[in-house]
Formats: structure tokens, sequence, C-alpha cells
């Protein structure tokens, strides 16, 4: 569970994302648009990478509840490219496998979608996120 301060800086890094791009992301605009002093920032998320990890972990998450309550207009993908190798490689081993954990959940909750045409992107994708992620380990 998130605390209101998580909470904050996740949704501020989020929007800087939108705006700027993951690569321009830069941790001082996190908390400052967020409302938090930078040792309240560094005290939940110790660096970039801990960020976006946790940006996907929540999107993961979401996610798999969308589909478990068949809300699948709320489905997001904003965060899934930390899932891709080239991001995923660089997070810490704790961080590394609770979205490990989330990934399955959500990988397979997408699985089990009805076969539509509205759900074969999402299917598609997951899947080659699973064989992508399979390969690199």
């Amino acid at each position: 569970m998130l605390t209101n301060k998580e909470t904050a800086l996740l949704d501020a890094a989020g929007e800087l994302i939108r705006e700027k791009g993951m690569i321009a992301l830069n941790m001082s605009d996190v908390h400052k648009k967020a409302g938090y002093s930078r040792a309240a920032q560094y005290q939940s998320f110790s660096d970039k990478n801990s960020l976006l990890a946790a940006l996907c972990m929540r999107e993961l998450v979401e996610n798999t509840i969308a589909i478990e309550e068949q809300r699948y207009k709320e489905l997001s993908a904003d965060f899934t490219v930390v899932l891709r190798p080239v991001v995923y490689d660089y997070l810490k081993l704790s961080d590394r496998l609770m979205i490990d954990s989330a990934f399955s959940q959500m990988h397979s909750s997408v699985k089990s979608l009805p076969d539509v045409e509205e759900f074969s992107f999402l299917k598609q994708g997951f899947d080659f996120l699973h064989t992508e992620r399979s390969k690199a380990k």
C-alpha cells in the first residue's frame, strides 16, 4: 500500500514523463511538482530507477485489477517500457522480483481475456514482452 507521499510523487513523476519523456525525467523536478522536499522524496525512492520500478508496479497492479473487474477502458501502458530488458536490467534485484511477480499476474490476466479483436493487441504485446524477457534471462 502506497502512502499519500508516495502516491503524490508517483503521480508527479508520471505527469513529468508524459510531458517530457522518461529520459528527460529529473528527480529534482519530481519532488517540487509533488510539493515535497528532496529528502522526503529520497526516503521513498532512492533513485530514478526505483521510481520507474514503482510506476511500473503500480500500473501492473492497477491493470490486473481492471481486467479482473472488467474495466477494460481503464487499462494503460505508459510504463510497460520498464519491463523491457534495456531498462529492467538496471533495476535493483528487489524491484525486479516485485515486477516479475506483478508481470506474471498481469500476463495471466491478459491471457484470460476473450479472444476478440479488442484485446488482440494487448495480448500480442504481453506475449512479446514475456518472450523478450524470457530470452534475456
